[in-house]
């Protein structure tokens, strides 16, 4: 006769034996009655090959978007940056009393040959307040010994070998911008009131100055995107793109009503 001890324990045993919970940790460790079972690691040949197949899908979809928005932004960066340029010449004019100008000294010409491109300007003052016969590329160091030694300030260019590379970005040829009085051709010129001391022959119809940068890779593709930067006579600038991204605000008029003889 079995105790009832023994009894209550082989059944206990039995029924841990049994239980899902056993029979999980035996196969979570392997043993089954004393057999190793095969444990699977990794990832089979195909799961592996469906996974790159979707990375690279996924990859590809992400370079398309991005090798036409990256064209995009350099335009309406640089666009920004020459803006910036403009205003910093206006207000220097203002507080040194003397005048200003930004030159134009390279474009891509009329942009249509995408291997063609780039742009450069400099930022410079004069040394009066009317009529300067000497110009110094900032920052500012001629006054001393008559000689501009250092350019790093004020020199731009959005050429490939630029220190402002702008890639497929293209500044247009600007047509004629004689400036006022001598010397001063291809330039935009500040007075000390911030105003554009440029000639009435210098504005376009629509009251303004304009400069052109253009996206030559959209134009690769048959897109129109470009960006005209419109700079009044007062000194303020603006700028609006074929797309429809531009400063907000009225029309200027006419180069008649908005500019001087």
């Amino acid at each position: 006769m079995i105790p009832d001890r023994e009894l209550f324990s082989g059944c206990a045993a039995r029924a841990l034996r049994d239980s899902p919970v056993f029979s999980l940790d035996r196969i979570l460790h392997g043993r089954e009655a004393g057999r190793s079972l095969p444990v699977r690691r990794g990832f089979t040949l195909i799961e592996v090959v469906i996974a790159i197949v979707i990375v690279g899908v996924l990859a590809a979809l992400g370079f398309a978007s991005m090798s036409s928005d990256l064209p995009r932004y350099r335009l309406i960066r640089t666009s920004r940056e020459l803006r910036s340029d403009l205003m910093h010449l206006r207000n220097l004019a203002i507080q040194s009393n003397r005048e200003t100008r930004l030159r134009l000294s390279a474009s891509g010409g009329d942009c249509a040959d995408v291997e063609v491109g780039g742009g450069a300007w400099a930022l410079e003052i004069g040394n009066r307040a009317s009529g300067s016969t000497r110009w110094d590329i900032l920052p500012e160091d001629a006054a001393s010994d008559g000689v501009d030694d250092h350019q790093g300030e004020g020199l731009r260019d959005i050429g490939p070998d630029g220190n402002r590379r702008a890639r497929h970005v293209c500044l247009r040829d600007w047509g004629v911008l004689g400036g006022p009085g001598v010397g001063n051709a291809d330039s935009v010129v500040f007075s000390p009131r911030g105003w554009v001391a440029n000639p009435g022959t210098d504005f376009a119809g629509s009251g303004a100055i304009e400069l052109h940068l253009v996206n030559q890779e959209a134009a690769r593709r048959g897109v129109d995107d470009a960006v005209a930067l419109r700079i009044a006579r007062t000194g303020l600038v603006r700028f609006e793109t074929t797309l429809g991204l531009g400063d907000d605000g009225p029309a200027w008029g006419t180069a008649s009503a908005s500019t001087l003889p």
